[in-house]
């Protein structure tokens, strides 16, 4: 509008259009100060949170030092499998509790929970008898393949042990809140008493795998002889991980004056509200459990034969330490982040946590690797891979559960943000299985599958056949490889055939008789070939040096 009253119009181009369009947005966006809802944040921290914790996989994974990836897929292994867990676990218990706990006595309460406990300790009896094999004479078909057995077990007792542990940390923890919650010292007597009912348990259970095993032919073959020891395995790991769990919340309770509930969980008040002195004695005590678990070990160095009993009993104390420090150091870090009052948002403060731990868990990944290098668990090479792959679980145990936290936390919200379209304990339940139903398969096929490659390494036979697989990727390469000559192709392959007999104990076909000798003729001469390994199996172990191989020098 001119002076004169008069309408002017003014041409721009249409960039300067854009230009003010999106300057007088920006203005209206910041008059406006739309506050981000807890769905939007709860969904935008998993997200950043996920791609950051998966970049840090891909980098370790993919470590020159083969210790760092073998530690590194154990860890991320025991991840997945403590993350499915209890994804499962909690939204199974969620039905539980809304159906048939909700308005009854605390009696009630104690009993559904523990019913609910011994149901899932039957269930993974029945689910290891069948994966195997122990009852394949009596459900009929084809005998397994011990290979697939081996991995099914595996797979399966890992998930199942830590449902079923998860379980009895509900059911005691149960009891702890309901009749032992008058003080520290009383909700400590839940671990005793814990001890006593899973014992009773395991005994029973123990008889009917037994009578099972002597059903068919009066004897026990191997299938069922892996049942029973990868079942008893389980039943130490569920031991050890929910007394322990039982022992922290006391811990907690005498350091804090706060006794959370039987999830572990705190009002978001009494979470932001301990102190440095609180978190700090809280972190001293994993270093006890850690010190603990290290003399556990030990000790059967000076008992020679124990008893099978008494081996069971340092092997569950052994978890309970181990288990226990990894408690410590869950709730000690996430009281010291809490305590900063850093974000209002559950959500963030979970992803931050999971990710401050899986930072640090995998960092302890290279502190595990120089102390097996220095030898500094002693010169036992048993024990100190035992202590390793207990740190390993137990750093599983941490990273699994601070991201289970964080996906319940973030399960949680999105399922209130839907509750008008659909009720929240439906949509918990539904994403929770999509979700372990897209991680597990993946986790039992490929992680789980490289994890134990890895694992044999360490063996003298595995080693080897580590070793020849390297051979076998420099061969294929060569071919694959264009200025490769021809010669060098002739002896790659007649070094491949050496390298194979010796990985496999094989004795070449074409053997010289006693008295004669076994010569190669190539254009560089002629040379001896050395047959003393074939047929043989080496007696040094093979370390990561020697995978560091070379297959024409």
């Amino acid at each position: 509008l001119s002076p004169s009253g008069k309408m002017v119009y003014v041409t721009m181009p249409r960039w300067q259009h854009l230009l003010v369009l999106g300057t007088l947005l920006v203005i209206a966006a910041a008059e406006e100060e739309v506050k981000a809802s807890p769905v939007a944040v709860a969904i935008s921290v998993m997200l950043m949170g996920s791609i950051g914790f998966q970049m840090l996989m891909f980098y370790l994974v993919n470590w020159p030092d083969r210790d760092i990836q073998r530690y590194s897929w154990q860890v991320i292994s025991n991840t997945i499998s403590i993350f499915s867990a209890v994804l499962l676990f909690q939204a199974f218990n969620s039905i539980v509790e809304e159906k048939l706990i909700e308005g009854t006595s605390p009696i009630v309460e104690v009993v559904i929970d523990i019913s609910q406990m011994l149901f899932w300790l039957i269930m993974m009896q029945i689910v290891l008898a069948v994966t195997s094999g122990a009852i394949q004479e009596i459900i009929g078909g084809a005998e397994p393949d011990m290979e697939k057995v081996e991995l099914n077990l595996k797979s399966w007792s890992v998930l199942f042990s830590h449902i079923a542990g998860f379980s009895t940390i509900n059911a005691w923890g149960s009891l702890q809140q309901k009749f032992f919650m008058g003080s520290a010292l009383q909700t400590l007597l839940v671990v005793p008493l814990g001890y006593i009912g899973l014992s009773i348990v395991y005994k029973l259970l123990d008889l009917v795998r037994e009578h099972i095993a002597q059903m068919d032919d009066g004897e026990k073959d191997e299938f069922e002889e892996k049942w029973d020891e990868e079942t008893e395995e389980a039943e130490n790991d569920v031991a050890g991980l929910s007394l322990s769990f039982l022992t922290v919340q006391a811990l907690r309770f005498h350091i804090s004056g706060i006794l959370p509930n039987q999830e572990g969980i705190e009002d978001w008040e009494d979470s932001i509200s301990h102190g440095g002195e609180q978190w700090r004695s809280l972190l001293l005590c994993a270093l006890v459990f850690f010190m603990l678990s290290l003399l556990v070990l030990n000790s059967e160095r000076f008992v020679k034969e124990p008893s099978e009993h008494l081996e069971r009993a340092i092997e569950i104390l052994n978890n309970y330490f181990t288990f226990g420090m990894c408690w410590c150091l869950f709730y000690g870090v996430r009281w010291a982040i809490s305590s900063t009052q850093f974000t209002e948002e559950n959500a963030l403060l979970m992803v931050v946590i999971a990710m401050f731990l899986s930072a640090a868990g995998f960092s302890f990944i290279f502190v595990l690797d120089k102390i097996q290098d220095n030898n500094l668990f002693g010169d036992d090479a048993e024990m100190a891979t035992a202590a390793v792959e207990k740190l390993i679980s137990g750093l599983g145990i941490l990273i699994g559960f601070s991201w289970e936290q964080s996906f319940d936390t973030a399960v949680g919200v999105v399922a209130a943000g839907m509750k008008l379209e659909c009720p929240p304990l439906v949509s918990k339940m539904v994403m929770s299985m999509v979700l372990v139903l897209l991680v597990f398969p993946a986790w039992r096929n490929y992680i789980l599958t490289t994890e134990q490659e890895l694992n044999e390494e360490v063996t003298e036979e595995g080693a080897q056949k580590a070793t020849l697989k390297r051979y076998a990727e420099q061969h294929f390469n060569l071919f694959m490889t264009h200025q490769t000559s021809e010669h060098d192709l002739d002896k790659a392959h007649l070094l491949m055939k050496k390298h194979r007999r010796t990985a496999h104990g094989l004795r070449h076909t074409g053997r010289a008789p006693d008295g004669l000798k076994h010569l190669q003729v190539t254009a560089h001469g002629v040379t001896e070939v050395d047959d003393q390994h074939h047929g043989k199996k080496r007696g040094t172990h093979q370390g990561r040096g020697d995978l560091a191989v070379s297959l024409l020098g």
